[in-house]
This record gives C-alpha cells, sequence and structure tokens, in this order.
C-alpha cells in the first residue's frame, strides 16, 4: 500500500508540473508516466487495483456526461450521416496501418487488427480471450503504445496546431487550486455522481454492455441532463483524482519486458499511430467546415484516442465536449458491438473460451 500510495504522489507531481506547462489531461499523463516507470524500473509485479480504475471512470463518465444538453443533441442530430462516414474512416486507416504490420513484422493478422483498432484498448484485451490465435504481447503492447503515442500527440497538436488553450480553472492542481474549487468538493450537488454512476454500472452490468464502466455512466448521466436541462459539474479537484487513477492503472499496463518482446513492433506502431492522427487532423477540417463547430473539437472528436482522455481534453480546453462524445462514443460503439462480429466472420474463435459479454 505504501508502494502506490508514493507512486500515487509521484503521479501527482508529475501531473503539477505538466499542469504548470499548459497540457491538458495532465494528470492522466502524470499517472501513466509513473506507472510505467514504476513496472519497468522498480517493480515489474506493480500493478494499480482494476477496481479503483473502474470507481474513477464512473466519476470521469458522469463529468462527460454532464456536457450533453438538448440544443446540442438536436444539433449533432443533424450530422447522422458524416459522424458514421467520420467513424468508418477512422477504422478503415486502423485497418490499413493493422494490414502494414502483419506483412513486415512477425505479428499475425488477427493480433494486428486487435492491437491497431482505435479505442479499443479494453475491448480489444477482453476479446483476444477468444482467440488462442490472438497474441496477447502484440495487442496489449501495440494498444498501450498506440494510447501512449496518441495521449502525447494529440494535445500537443491541439495547442501548436489548432490554438488550443488549457484555462486555469480547468488545469487546477491538488494542491494549488483556487479556494472556490476547493469549497466546491463540499457543494452537495454534484455528489449527483453517486447514483448516477451506481445505476449507470448497474445497467451496464445487466445488458453486457462493453466497457460498461465508462459508457454506463456516461448514458445514464447524459439522458439526466437532457431531462433535467443541466447536471451539476464534477469539482477540478475531484476530477484530478480520476485522472490520476486511470492513468495509473493505463501505465502499469505496459512494461519493459513486453516491450523487448515485441521491440520490432515499436517503430510500425508509432509510425502507424501518428499517421492515424495525422489523417483525424486532415478530415477534423472538412467536418468542421462542413458542420460548423471549430476545428479543434473536430480534431479531438476523430482522433484515435479514448472517449475519457479525449473528452476530458476537451472540457479543459473548452471546447464542444458533446460533438467530442458523440463521436467518439459512435466510434466505440461500432467498435465493440460491430467489429467482434466481423472478427468472428474471418476468424474462428477458441471454442473452449467465452465471449467478450463478460465485460
Amino acid at each position: 500500500m505504501m508502494k502506490r500510495f508514493t507512486a500515487f504522489l509521484a503521479a501527482a507531481l508529475i501531473g503539477f508540473l505538466l499542469r504548470q506547462l499548459g497540457i491538458p489531461i495532465p494528470y492522466m499523463l502524470g499517472g501513466i508516466v509513473t506507472g510505467f516507470a514504476v513496472r519497468s524500473f522498480l517493480d515489474n509485479a506493480f500493478q494499480w487495483p482494476r477496481s479503483w480504475r473502474g470507481l474513477m471512470l464512473g466519476v470521469a463518465g458522469y463529468g462527460i456526461g454532464s456536457n450533453c444538453t438538448p440544443d446540442t443533441f438536436f444539433k449533432l442530430s443533424q450530422e447522422t450521416l458524416g459522424i458514421f462516414g467520420a467513424c468508418l474512416f477512422t477504422l478503415a486507416v486502423s485497418v490499413g496501418v493493422a494490414v502494414h504490420m502483419h506483412r513486415h513484422t512477425f505479428a499475425n493478422l488477427l493480433s494486428s487488427i486487435m492491437g491497431c483498432l482505435p479505442g479499443g484498448l479494453t475491448a480489444m484485451t477482453v476479446l483476444m480471450d477468444d482467440y488462442e490465435e490472438a497474441d496477447e504481447n502484440v495487442v496489449v503492447v501495440s494498444q498501450c503504445l498506440r494510447l501512449f503515442v496518441v495521449e502525447v500527440s494529440v494535445p500537443f497538436l491541439a495547442i501548436n496546431l489548432f490554438g488550443g488553450e488549457v484555462t486555469r480553472s480547468a488545469g487546477a492542481s491538488l494542491w494549488s487550486t483556487s479556494m472556490a474549487d476547493f469549497l466546491s468538493l463540499f457543494h452537495p450537488g454534484w455528489l449527483l455522481v453517486v447514483p448516477l454512476v451506481l445505476i449507470g454500472r448497474s445497467i451496464a452490468k445487466a445488458i453486457h454492455m462493453p466497457t460498461g464502466q465508462l459508457l454506463g455512466p456516461i448514458i445514464v448521466t447524459s439522458l439526466f441532463a437532457l431531462w433535467q436541462g443541466s447536471v451539476p459539474r464534477v469539482p477540478a479537484p475531484a476530477m484530478a483524482f480520476a485522472q490520476l487513477h486511470i492513468g495509473l492503472y493505463i501505465g502499469t499496463m505496459l512494461d519493459r519486458e513486453k516491450l523487448l518482446k515485441t521491440r520490432e513492433l515499436i517503430p510500425n506502431v508509432l509510425l502507424g499511430s501518428l499517421l492515424m492522427v495525422a489523417s483525424s487532423a486532415a478530415l477534423s477540417v472538412f467536418m468542421s467546415r462542413l458542420y460548423g463547430f471549430s476545428t479543434l473539437t473536430g480534431f479531438l472528436a476523430l482522433a484515435p484516442g479514448g472517449i475519457a482522455e479525449m473528452c476530458l481534453t476537451g472540457m479543459e480546453m473548452h471546447q464542444d465536449v458533446a460533438v467530442i462524445l458523440t463521436y467518439q462514443l459512435v466510434r466505440v460503439l461500432m467498435l465493440a458491438m460491430g467489429v467482434p462480429f466481423v472478427i468472428r466472420r474471418f476468424f474462428k474463435p477458441d471454442s473452449g473460451k467465452k465471449g467478450m459479454l463478460h465485460v
């Protein structure tokens, strides 16, 4: 427990320094860097509890869902064709990267596809349990490296290419937060997060929703916000606390041993990830002109990262999180619900293993 507490403090310190540099989602990045460093160089058995990460995903899910309003959803209902077209484009680019990796490395096609699909860290690491052919090292290393590249490159491009800025309140740290932010922790309104998260997680579990710990609270909070018109936001210190736990869990999924075993993949994964980010940036220019939202909002909506990471970045840069959420959510649902059926169409699962419905 002391080692975890020390790692948490180190991650918070790194996050604080990143926040001073104006980098979005600084505490999540601090957690990723700390988790990887501790597992790779200090203790290769170090892990961050999945249950802690699950609880914090619920807080992040509430924070993301609370940005939805009736007006934004009505506007987005007019963009259905663009949403699905953009999602299919992103998935097509990732499959192209996977095919290239398969042809130029030792990785088989199934493992390459599972490793390259955007936003698929949780879904693909669960789905690979169904297939003997899937190489765990390839899938985990590729997904973690892809996520790491996205976490670093997207904020950099958002600031330097699209002119994004992290506001002082959005980047509030655990220690130097303003008195108003600190007192907001004691305002009872935001504690609505507790019942909504519990309801969302319960519904997601009952219907076997993929990545339900995050999607359940997002959907329930979004529906509640649509009904009420708005819901209280999560205080900045509480969101920073959640980011630290999520980042530490992601960071401990990747260690030096796995990297050494799959070092041949690293250049392909890095270049492929940068290609997916670049294609998203190019497409965002077209989508923003077509539908009228900012190019930065479009970039975060199309970037090949996870829902939590991209939406939290949008929140900190005061972008239209409802747009980001919708595009990212549609892609994740297509990935989690459609891709497994497509994979089963071309690859035969191991009959002795269970399906992914136990997520």
